[in-house]
């Protein structure tokens, strides 16, 4: 439901439908995966969320770093009281 009682429709693919888009994507993938890239993680096969945690990880263990900055700057909305 949403926030006003309304009704939201959902989309729900007949089975052709799915079928043309795993054709597609098929098709486009082996010739768009290629272009992307090396660290873009999101909705790519093979890929996932941790697999970016990983690389980030091991990134930073390959240097030292020290970071000063001013975070209310760049979060003013955000209760800082917390």
């Amino acid at each position: 439901p949403k926030r006003d009682m309304g009704v939201r429709t959902l989309g729900v693919p007949t089975v052709a439908d799915r079928v043309a888009q795993t054709v597609v994507a098929l098709y486009l993938e082996p010739k768009v995966e290629p272009l992307f890239h090396p660290d873009s993680y999101g909705y790519r096969p093979g890929r996932s969320a941790l697999d970016a945690v990983a690389a980030c990880r091991q990134r930073c263990w390959r240097y030292a770093w020290a970071i000063d900055l001013d975070l209310r700057a760049f979060f003013d909305t955000l209760d800082h009281d917390l």
